[in-house]
C-alpha cells in the first residue's frame, strides 16, 4: 500500500525520533496523520525508513522506525548540468524537472552574457532551490537529493572537465556535432557533464576554451531553446541513451 514520503535532514541514531518544522506541519496538518499511521522517511543519502507515528503534538511528532534499507532508484550514470541561471520562475522549473529526472549535480554558471547575476542574494535562491529538490525527490520517490553547488565561473569549471568521462557544451556553432553520434561513440561513459549557456549563448572565447579543455560542442536540434528547456532536454536525452 502507498505510504506518504517525508524528508528527514539527518540520519536517525535511535529508533524513536522527533520530526519538527515544515515536514511536521505537512504530516500533522496537511496529511492529518494520527497515532498508528505508517509513513516512509528518507534522508537524502539513499536510505529509506518505514516508520509509524507514536506521538503527536501541535508542531511536532514522534515516530518509531520499524525498518530501514538502502533503496537505489538512481540512474546508471552520474549526470551534471552546469547552467546559466534563467530569469524568474524558470530557474525553479529547471531545478524541479532535473531533480525529478535524477540529475546528480546542478552547477550555476558565471558566464560573460549572464542575464541573472550571481550576487549576495544567491544564498537565498539556493536555499529555495534545495527545498524544490527535496519536494521533487519526495514526489518521484528518489532517495537521493540533487546536489546544487555554489556559483562557478566558466573558466574555473572548465579546469575540472578531466574529472568526467564525457563533457558536452550546448551551442549553435556551425561545427557542432550530432548528439546521437557523440553518445554512440562513447557507450561506456558513466560520469557526464553538459554546459548550457545564457540566452545570448556562450561567447566565442568561452566556447573555444571549452573545446580546448576537451568539451564537445553539440546542438539540440535546429531550434534555439530556452535555458531550462535545454537543460531538461539534454538530461532526458542522456538518460534515454545510457539508462533505458
Amino acid at each position: 500500500m502507498h505510504q506518504d514520503r517525508f524528508f528527514i535532514p539527518n540520519t536517525p541514531i535511535n529508533s524513536d525520533i522527533w520530526i519538527e518544522g515544515k515536514e511536521a506541519h505537512h504530516i500533522l496538518h496537511v496529511k492529518r496523520a494520527k497515532r498508528g499511521n505508517k509513513i516512509t522517511l528518507f534522508d537524502g543519502t539513499g536510505t529509506e525508513y518505514k516508520a509509524v507515528v507514536i506521538e503527536t503534538q501541535r508542531s511536532r511528532l514522534k515516530v518509531f522506525i520499524e525498518s530501514n534499507q538502502v533503496v537505489n532508484r538512481e540512474p546508471g550514470v552520474e549526470i551534471t548540468i552546469a547552467f546559466s541561471i534563467p530569469k524568474g520562475k524558470y530557474s525553479d522549473i529547471l531545478i524541479q524537472k532535473c531533480s525529478e529526472l535524477g540529475i546528480n549535480t546542478l552547477i550555476p554558471l558565471h558566464c560573460e552574457r549572464n542575464v541573472v547575476t550571481i550576487n549576495e542574494k544567491f544564498t537565498e535562491k539556493r536555499e529555495r532551490w534545495n527545498k524544490i529538490a527535496i519536494e521533487s525527490s519526495k514526489q518521484c520517490k528518489r532517495n537521493v537529493l540533487t546536489k546544487i553547488t555554489d556559483g562557478v565561473a566558466v573558466k574555473d569549471l572548465l579546469n575540472t572537465l578531466c574529472n568526467y568521462d564525457l563533457s558536452l557544451i550546448a551551442c549553435l556553432r556551425s561545427y557542432t556535432k550530432s548528439l546521437k553520434v557523440v553518445l554512440r561513440e562513447r557507450p561506456s561513459a558513466k560520469k557526464l557533464i553538459c554546459l548550457i549557456g545564457p540566452e545570448g549563448g556562450f561567447t566565442d572565447y568561452e566556447t573555444e576554451l571549452a573545446v580546448e579543455k576537451g568539451s564537445i560542442p553539440i546542438a539540440l536540434g535546429s531550434s534555439t531553446l530556452r535555458i531550462e528547456t535545454a537543460a531538461i532536454a539534454i538530461s532526458s536525452m542522456l538518460l534515454y541513451e545510457y539508462c533505458l
